[in-house]
Parts: C-alpha cells; structure tokens; sequence
C-alpha cells in the first residue's frame, strides 16, 4: 500500500518507468504484491489492483479539510483493522477511506482520527 506519490517512486525505482498516472502505476507494480496493491489518492479515495488481475475503487467521503495530517495513519489502521475482522476487501476500504475523510476534520492528527461509532459497519 502507498499514497500516489510514494506509488510514482516506486516505478521510477524499480523500473524506470517515469509515469504520472498513480493508478497505471500500482496496476503495474501489484502483480509483486502478496495479495493486492493498494494506492491511495486523497480527496479521490483508493483503488485496490488485485494480484490476480481487476480493480475496486472507492471514493472518499466529500468534506472541507481542516488538516489532512493523519489521514494516512488512519486509513491504513482501519485498513488493518477492518480486514483483522473479517471484512472483505471491498467494505474494509470503504471504512478506511470513510475514516481518513473524518480524520481531516480537525487539526493534528490524534484529534481527528474518529471513534468507532463514527463508522460505517462496513
């Protein structure tokens, strides 16, 4: 998993591929991924590119940004969290992505990742 940026690096590192398309660019690198190759793009959500070939792609919850500092933190714990429970790919996504919107609603990033309660079930 990589945010877009980190995504374009790692192309450019591993095979001099100099794209600009953060999406082409994790559909090419996930065929090294254990499972799936997931990448993250702020206000546009994620997309996950599953080794085995296909995609799922999720958008973000719309909000005005107060502070976007720990969005990524809380995306990949409730990635983490999401899939330690049992969820299936697709609706753990939904609650990170869901989660790292709520986390860009106040300043810092302790303060803004959101409680459980604040969640879709998945």
């Amino acid at each position: 998993m990589a945010n877009q940026h980190e995504t374009l690096a790692a192309l450019r590192l591993l095979e001099g591929d100099a794209s600009t398309d953060p999406m082409a660019a994790m559909a090419k690198l996930s065929g090294s991924c254990a499972e799936a190759g997931i990448v993250t793009l702020g206000a546009e959500g994620a997309v996950a590119y599953a080794r085995a070939g296909g995609s799922i792609r999720v958008a973000a919850r719309p909000v005005e940004p107060v502070d976007t500092t720990g969005a990524g933190d809380t995306f990949v714990g409730l990635l983490a969290v999401g899939l330690a429970e049992g969820l299936a790919l697709e609706p753990a996504l939904r609650r990170a992505c869901h989660g790292a919107s709520l986390a860009c609603l106040a300043p810092g990033a302790q303060a803004g990742m959101p409680r459980a309660a604040d969640l879709p079930d998945g």
